[in-house]
């Protein structure tokens, strides 16, 4: 099996796991802490806002496992990527246009 196959077997026992306890993929990694912290926060969420609040912490563990970011780190990122790029910072304008007003000599 290749290393591709065993991240992706690894991967789906993790996934798997997350289904029966939030935290799951992170006590997997050795992450005692975060994953059990995950586990009481996911449980706690559960009965808060049901499923839905679960889910989200389940997502959140299994983010932080695979990625190593927080989902909420990935949605900051898409947010960002969001946000059109300054005029002058826009690397498709070139400085053609930057220069546009300086006068050149006929050759």
């Amino acid at each position: 099996m290749g290393a591709d196959a065993n991240t992706v077997l690894g991967n789906g026992v993790k996934l798997i796991g997350e289904a029966f306890l939030p935290g799951a993929s992170l006590l997997l990694d050795g992450q005692l802490g975060n994953g059990v912290a995950h586990a009481v926060i996911g449980f706690g969420a559960r009965l808060a806002l049901g499923p839905v609040g679960l889910l989200v912490v389940a997502a959140d563990s299994y983010s932080k496992s695979v990625t190593r970011k927080y989902l909420w780190e990935h949605l900051g990122d898409a947010v960002s990527a969001k946000k059109p790029l300054p005029p002058e910072s826009d690397p498709a304008a070139g400085p053609a246009h930057r220069d546009s007003a300086v006068h050149r000599e006929p050759a």
